[in-house]
């Protein structure tokens, strides 16, 4: 089993975030676990559990569909997968008509567009940056307007996670865990079975839960 491969990132509003030339370490995807054609037979409780701490450790959660998207080097890696592991992006977490994020950090709420500032006029984005705090901020301010940039939200979500899973093997788990009421993941067109949900605060229960998951879409 192994991560990601190293990759290069770029950033970007539009559908696929472009690539830059410029060089990361090797090992920065951790919200993916490609996993190679003997590794689903040695996968163990213990190393789902070391395999699971990994993927939804905190420096997992700052990884975005957009973060994903943009590494050149996933189509060598999967071509070398049999299965995968992935944690579902936080839905905010990927650039849009209304905000920017950050290229690597894709937790990082960059800049406010035009048509945010004009569907939220009275409220001040300079203080805000992260996208959980922003979208945040709106939801409470006016759900109403919120519901726009929410929908807006999921439907880039959306699009990209296909694109997404179209690189991806056919086989693997979509690890949902817990996320705000206003950003609520939509389940994706062609996803399957493949989506499980997973209690951060209780490992065990969660490594069982993936090893269950990943055997039984690999028997």
């Amino acid at each position: 089993m192994q991560h990601c491969l190293p990759n290069r990132l770029g950033g970007g509003a539009n559908l696929v975030p472009p690539r830059t030339n410029e060089n990361f370490s090797e090992g920065r995807h951790r919200a993916l676990l490609l996993i190679g054609p003997r590794g689903t037979g040695r996968l163990t409780v213990p190393i789902a559990r070391r395999a699971l701490d990994r993927l939804i450790a905190p420096a997992a959660q700052v990884e975005g569909v957009d973060f994903h998207l943009s590494d050149p080097a996933l189509t060598v890696a999967v071509a070398q997968a049999q299965s995968f592991a992935l944690v579902l992006p936080p839905l905010g977490n990927l650039s849009n008509r209304y905000y920017s994020v950050h290229p690597r950090r894709n937790d990082r709420f960059l800049v406010a567009r035009a048509p945010l500032k004009a569907l939220f006029p009275e409220v001040d984005f300079a203080p805000l940056s992260f996208t959980g705090h922003a979208l945040g901020t709106l939801a409470a301010t006016c759900p109403t307007r919120f519901s726009k940039v929410r929908r807006a939200t999921q439907l880039e979500w959306l699009c990209r996670m296909q694109l997404l899973l179209e690189q991806l093997p056919k086989e693997g788990a979509l690890i949902e865990l817990p996320a705000p009421p206003w950003l609520q993941r939509p389940s994706i067109p062609g996803e399957g079975r493949r989506r499980v949900f997973i209690d951060p605060d209780d490992r065990a229960a969660g490594a069982k839960i993936l090893r269950t998951a990943l055997l039984t879409r690999s028997a």
